[in-house]
């Protein structure tokens, strides 16, 4: 016969079972696995992921410091003469993550110049550039490849919306030249280090 005990014994684990049932179901048609997933991996991800990033845009950063020799293309003159050239100089700003740099046109009065670095709080490049013939500065901000030493550069969007500039790669080729051109190809502007 049953007692009480006996009865509130299998009551118990009658309910322990549906309760372990219950929180082991998944419904993979509702996304239930992929939220616990989404749970428990960003907690460590994002500091591994910044760190992943921090010794290669390092890298790419020291590379930059010096004096370059600028050519710029527009589209399609691949074998010509450059449309505009001119030297760019950079220079350490406080440390190997940020850098400042100017850059003066041969054939003209325009000059430039700005601010290029990673933020290693957010795993970011950003860049800032105030053109004498521009309406104002641009700021952009940059996602590193992982496979190869590329960033795309993408714009800061003002309060009020409008997109003020375009999207740019930053590529370097090797520690003596790289290549800098907007998203669309209309234009590059190929640097060479000068010795």
């Amino acid at each position: 016969m049953f007692t009480y005990r006996s009865h509130a014994r299998v009551a118990t684990a009658v309910f322990s079972l549906v309760v372990l049932t219950a929180a082991g179901t998944s419904l993979a048609a509702q996304g239930g696995g992929q939220a616990r997933r989404a749970v428990a991996a960003p907690a460590a991800e994002p500091e591994a992921t910044t760190e992943i990033r921090l010794e290669p845009a390092r890298s790419m950063l020291r590379h930059l410091v010096g004096r370059w020799r600028v050519e710029v293309r527009f589209a399609g003159n691949f074998d010509g003469p450059p449309d505009a050239s001119g030297t760019r100089v950079v220079a350490a700003l406080f440390d190997d993550l940020r850098l400042q740099w100017t850059e003066q046109l041969d054939s003209s009065r325009t000059r430039s110049q700005g601010l290029l670095g990673f933020d290693p709080r957010s795993g970011r490049f950003y860049s800032s550039t105030v053109d004498s013939t521009g309406p104002g500065a641009e700021f952009l901000t940059g996602t590193l490849s992982p496979r190869e030493p590329l960033v795309t550069f993408i714009p800061i969007v003002p309060a009020s919306g409008q997109k003020t500039t375009e999207s740019f790669t930053w590529t370097m080729v090797d520690q003596d030249h790289f290549i800098w051109a907007p998203l669309d190809r209309g234009w590059r502007a190929v640097l060479t280090r000068e010795q």
